[in-house]
């Protein structure tokens, strides 16, 4: 066979062979709550469809409105989530995943002072989360836990973090994650933004006795003012090649 014909003929199968290596997709096209996801919110609908997408046509807006606190045990925080259960994660002790999911901050919403835009949510009734992604004027940040009890503050031993940078709003930011979800010492969490890698954790990345779930999140302390976060594409499958955009580049 000639060698364009069978250039061609790979860049055909390619599209198939990422398709058959993903095991969850979901990039909003219908609803947002398609694909398993519920809606933890003060006033159900605050989760929209938008018109501006990573993937598709369309994507997920989450937005709180003053006074959206209370919500799925948020106490004076806001909160407008939308979640995976367990089995829909596949987060459980020994499994190992590849991620990925994109994330807008649009320039007319305020960063609060404290917020969470993603998360693994441990399926425990209180303590850190195992993975999520923070969100605070002066930038975003990765804060890891895991081990033998649920990390109840910053002193506990099983924690992680890394420093990400400063937001740029009304652009897509592409998060890939490698995970080895395991409450001992063989876990591992690995993370990429925008193809360059800025976490390498090895360590404990559940709590002992439980499991993980997903979260897209728009959980925040009260600024005063409607705001919002919108997420696309949401990924999971069995190699870097079968969930992320890019190539991925190690630290160095």
């Amino acid at each position: 066979m000639a060698p364009l014909r069978v250039l061609a003929l790979a860049l055909l199968l390619a599209p198939l062979a990422r398709a058959a290596d993903t095991e969850f997709f979901c990039s909003f096209e219908a609803s947002p709550t398609e694909c398993g996801f519920h809606e933890q919110a003060k006033v159900k609908g605050r989760a929209t469809l938008v018109d501006i997408s990573r993937h598709g046509a369309k994507a997920v807006r989450l937005r709180t409105e003053p006074g959206d606190n209370n919500v799925n045990g948020s106490g004076v925080r806001s909160r407008n989530d939308l979640a995976l259960s367990q089995a829909a994660t596949g987060c459980y002790e020994g499994k190992t995943q590849w991620w990925a999911h994109s994330v807008l901050f649009p320039g007319d919403s305020p960063l609060p002072e404290s917020g969470l835009a993603f998360d693994f949510h441990h399926t425990g009734s209180g303590g850190q989360a195992n993975f999520q992604l923070r969100v605070k004027p002066e930038g975003l940040s990765f804060e890891g836990a895991g081990g033998p009890v649920v990390a109840q503050n910053s002193r506990s031993p099983g924690r992680y973090y890394a420093t990400i940078g400063p937001i740029v709003k009304d652009r897509w930011y592409d998060f890939v994650y490698h995970v080895k979800w395991s409450s001992g010492a063989d876990g591992f969490m690995y993370a990429w933004v925008d193809g360059q890698q800025k976490l390498a954790h090895r360590g404990a990345t559940l709590y002992a006795g439980m499991g993980c779930y997903l979260k897209l999140a728009n959980y925040h302390l009260e600024t005063g003012q409607p705001a919002s976060i919108i997420h696309d594409r949401v990924v999971r499958g069995v190699s870097a090649n079968a969930v992320s955009l890019t190539p991925l580049r190690r630290m160095e």
